[in-house]
């Protein structure tokens, strides 16, 4: 009589394909994380570029800047942290900017608005905030996640890149 002789595999060859597979996982995890990461600070990006070009125009045509400081994005950009886009409860989106503006575009561009202070003491900062210096310059400040280099916007850099903890912001000059 033959017999069947079964053999399968040793603990050694599991073990093996189980570590591979992790391995496997954990690059996939991390690659997925920093391929998130661009995605938001592009769109951030974008959305700084497109505002740069809305304040242009609204200057070029009534030789002025917007005198409503404002976070920028629509009225409903910023969810929770009572809808701000700085630590100060006056940083929102501020509906008279978005009327100044209006003439100049057909859409408000929306920043993502992850907190570039998440995991650390300071106040929230996240998105986009147009404000003053005591009205010598009219500035623009860009808030990304993680760490990096100030990008192109299309106005000129005035600072940065700062370290925020969970991210870093650059501040653009309009004037």
């Amino acid at each position: 009589m033959l017999m069947n002789k079964f053999r399968g595999f040793t603990i050694v060859e599991l073990l093996i394909v189980i570590v591979v597979i992790a391995i496997l996982a954990t690059i996939s995890v991390v690659t997925y994380s920093g391929i998130q990461t661009r995605a938001k600070n592009a769109q951030t990006v974008n959305a700084a570029a497109a505002w740069a070009k809305i304040l242009k125009l609204y200057h070029a045509e009534t030789g002025f800047w917007p005198t409503v400081y404002s976070c920028l994005g629509t009225t409903s950009t910023y969810q929770g942290n009572n809808g701000q886009c700085w630590d100060s409860t006056a940083w929102t989106v501020k509906s008279g900017f978005l009327s100044q503006v209006q003439p100049y575009t057909s859409n408000y561009p929306e920043p993502d608005t992850t907190d570039t202070t998440a995991g650390t003491a300071n106040p929230s900062r996240r998105g986009l905030l147009y404000s003053t210096d005591n009205s010598t310059y009219w500035i623009m400040y860009v808030f990304q996640i993680g760490s990096g280099t100030c990008p192109s916007v299309g106005l000129p850099l005035r600072a940065g890149p700062n370290n925020l903890g969970g991210g870093y912001h650059c501040i653009y000059n309009l004037v």
